[in-house]
């Protein structure tokens, strides 16, 4: 028997040692995406045959018809009049499907200039922002991935415009990428829990009565300064909130830039 290390005694019969199975990767991680271009990159497409765009145009009208639960490679496969097995040529799985559908969306975020400088760009962005993650019919967990988020191209492309916006302001990098998460979890964060059944609408909260009702049946001294500013808090509205966030943000961001050192 070998006992330099370079044989092990499992294989003195002469088998050959086992492959390794790769794991694969998770749908809507960075190496999913990189195995994704290099396969599509290979890809031949046929005029008039299927293509990834057509699938996920076709599973967002399923979506915004008929809900989450009713998309299912089945379902896209049907509604294009092909089989189960042709849409396997371009996705593997529901959750792969879920992924494009994902980053496809965020495609719809216009990244425009203003021409008035870099806080009205920004309080564009934020805004626009909202605007399509506020409208799209994926719930806020879906198609997020463990491995970490943010890189589809079309989340790329946001993150590039962003961090380009706050560097050309005047922060350092180091500034300008934390600044560019900020944004994207206060816009993301906040707007995921308007769209929740828990969020803020156009008139406040929803149970507003009912929570003054719990304050009156405490004792007086609980909870003293929701008490005097409690209508106040249940009646502000969605939008206002945001506006207001948006603003304690940007005036955070000017603070931080060299002219105000």
């Amino acid at each position: 028997m070998v006992t330099d290390g370079l044989r092990s005694p499992a294989h003195d019969d002469g088998a050959a040692p086992a492959e390794e199975t790769a794991v694969p990767a998770e749908p809507g991680s960075a190496r999913w995406w990189t195995e994704r271009a290099l396969v599509d990159r290979r890809r031949r497409p046929r005029a008039g045959g299927l293509s990834t765009e057509r699938i996920v145009e076709t599973a967002l009208e399923i979506l915004r018809e008929e809900g989450l639960e009713a998309l299912t490679v089945r379902s896209v496969a049907e509604r294009l009049g092909t089989s189960n097995a042709s849409l396997y040529r371009h996705i593997a799985s529901r959750d792969e499907l879920i992924a494009l559908i994902a980053d496809h969306v965020m495609g719809d975020i216009r990244l425009d200039r203003t021409g008035r400088g870099w806080r009205a760009d920004v309080e564009a962005l934020m805004l626009e922002m909202r605007r399509v993650i506020l409208s799209q019919p994926l719930p806020p967990s879906a198609g997020r991935s463990k491995s970490g988020s943010g890189s589809g191209p079309n989340m790329l492309r946001l993150v590039e415009f962003a961090l380009a916006l706050y560097r050309e302001a005047g922060l350092t990098d180091r500034q300008a990428v934390y600044t560019t998460i900020t944004m994207i979890e206060f816009v993301g964060g906040s707007t995921n829990i308007r769209r929740s059944p828990a969020g803020r609408g156009s008139n406040g909260v929803a149970g507003a009565a009912d929570l003054r009702q719990l304050l009156d049946g405490l004792p007086a001294d609980d909870f003293p300064a929701l008490r005097t500013a409690g209508n106040l808090y249940t009646a502000a509205s969605a939008d206002d909130v945001f506006t207001h966030g948006m603003t304690l943000f940007l005036d955070g961001v000017a603070s931080q830039l060299p002219s105000n050192q």
